[in-house]
């Protein structure tokens, strides 16, 4: 339900009755309150494109960007993007109760609804001049790149799970939903749940795209293989039990059940107990490959992001099949882990930071455990190919050939799970319980470092001679060759410097 003006009023009152000298110390969080509404007001108003985003900006917006270089028309599906906007300027709203953000997230769920394909999910971006222009768009981009993010050579007209687009877009319009039932948001969210649901195959896996297209560009369409990369599996599991736990859908109980099964389906034989990023549709389901720098293989990362779901599925249901293969997975990493008198090889950014973490290789090949390091010839796209050897040298640098993996924190979880009565795990189960549940009132988890005064302070102090807060131009656009002048500005207007330094604050007066 809508709060109220609650916390605004409380501050006021606060500060008011303080003695005449703390209220000179303690001004900080006024100056809190002000330097959000502050920067909020410059995203709303000089930034929003009908209440959407992208990623950067130029400070003169001469150029803007999402993933990839943007056209005017456009706004980003993507975290930072639109959606991730609408969570913290409803997050804001929560906070402190002015109807200003509450105003800003129904404008950014309203970009959604519009762009909203037919089938009920999200491309990666949106693209309010339409169809032709972002056809036109693809085109530039493939033109305008030495080496253009795959999934963007070529336009394809469907929607994606990957990078948490469409879900994270589905959670902005539910949370809009539950805030006051308002019917407005009612059809887009049944679209987007139906989308999740329709997509899934029988097995319990969805695609990485949907609806499945057939190719004509000579590729082979791994969006359809099962996908477990950048949490399409994991996000998938996570907003049915939401929907079930907030609005009581019976439909979904099947779906979760059966996503939760395949995870146990997926999983390798001895002595590769692990999982892929992506599985094929065969028999077997084995690893498949994707984008050319992801070969098929065992992936240290999406093991580890498959234990930890495995490990939540036994505090879901109690059932201890979903505990049964663990150790074989703790194994088939133990197996895998670069000894540390190699990490050397690669650099410091990439190698463990804590003790009990284990250095990996991002790929192994299937049927020998060797390690699959990520090259590329020089040249383009068009001239150019990726490949992988055993070799650790002339690594790609956009993505990594090594993971860490917290196998400690993994291992000590399973210990204590094991170690708790089944009752007392599930005691507070959503499968298990009748009655409906609140969504949490804040959802937005990128911060700008601790919540400190003195971290705070310097947020503040940042914006103290601007309108927002700068940053560093993301995404791949380092490689950008076209649509304009080669030189790319020093910082941006960034929707990531905005949202961690917003969390950040909101983490303060919290």
């Amino acid at each position: 339900m809508k709060t109220l003006k609650k916390f605004t009023i409380l501050l006021v009152i606060f500060v008011l009755c303080m003695p005449l000298n703390a209220q000179r110390r303690n001004t900080l969080p006024a100056d809190v309150l002000a330097t959000m509404k502050k920067a909020t007001t410059f995203m709303v108003e000089k930034v929003s494109n009908n209440g959407g985003f992208l990623w950067s900006y130029a400070p003169d917006f001469s150029r803007m960007w999402g993933e990839l270089e943007a056209k005017p028309s456009m706004i980003w599906i993507e975290p930072p993007g639109t959606p991730a906007m609408g969570h913290i300027f409803l997050d804001a709203y929560h906070l402190t109760g002015d109807e200003y953000y509450y105003q800003a997230a129904e404008a950014a769920a309203r970009a959604l609804i519009w762009g909203q394909l037919p089938c009920g999910g999200w491309n990666y971006l949106i693209d309010f001049a339409g169809e032709a222009s972002l056809k036109d768009w693809h085109k530039q981009i493939y033109a305008g790149y030495n080496w253009p993010a795959y999934e963007h050579q070529y336009y394809q007209g469907n929607a994606t799970f990957d990078d948490d687009g469409t879900i994270m877009a589905a959670e902005l319009l539910l949370r809009m939903y539950l805030e006051s039932y308002d019917p407005v948001y009612k059809p887009a969210l049944d679209k987007a749940i139906n989308f999740v649901l329709e997509s899934q195959y029988p097995i319990g896996g969805w695609p990485q795209r949907y609806p499945l297209r057939s190719t004509s560009e000579g590729d082979p369409d791994y969006t359809a293989y099962i996908t477990i990369n950048d949490g399409v599996h994991t996000n998938n599991i996570n907003f049915l039990i939401t929907c079930h736990q907030t609005l009581g859908l019976q439909s979904v109980i099947d779906p979760i059940t059966r996503a939760m099964t395949c995870i146990l389906a997926l999983q390798g034989g001895n002595p590769q107990a692990g999982w892929g990023l992506q599985h094929d549709l065969s028999l077997d389901l084995l690893p498949a490959g994707a984008r050319p720098f992801e070969p098929a293989g065992y992936a240290s990362h999406g093991t580890a992001e498959m234990i930890q779901n495995l490990l939540y599925f036994y505090r879901l249901t109690g059932n201890t099949k979903y505990m049964a293969r663990i150790p074989d997975a703790f194994a088939f990493l133990e197996s895998i882990a670069i000894p540390e008198s190699e990490w050397g090889d690669f650099e410091e950014r990439r190698r463990p930071r804590r003790e009990g973490q284990i250095l990996c290789p991002t790929f192994v090949e299937i049927g020998t455990n060797k390690g699959l390091y990520l090259k590329r010839t020089p040249g383009d796209i068009r001239t150019g190919h990726y490949y992988v050897d055993y070799d650790r040298t002339n690594l790609i640098t956009h993505y990594s050939s090594v993971r860490t993996v917290d196998l400690a924190a993994l291992k000590a979880e399973y210990q204590e799970l094991m170690n708790t009565p089944v009752e007392e795990l599930t005691r507070n189960s959503p499968l298990k319980s009748t009655t409906l549940t609140e969504y949490p009132k804040y959802y937005s988890r990128w911060t700008n470092g601790a919540s400190t005064e003195e971290n705070v302070r310097r947020i503040v102090g940042e914006l103290q001679n601007k309108s927002y807060w700068p940053g560093p131009l993301q995404g791949v656009a380092s490689e950008y060759v076209g649509f304009g002048p080669n030189r790319l500005p020093d910082e941006v207007i960034s929707c990531w410097s905005y949202i961690r330094n917003m969390t950040t604050l909101m983490n303060y007066l919290k």
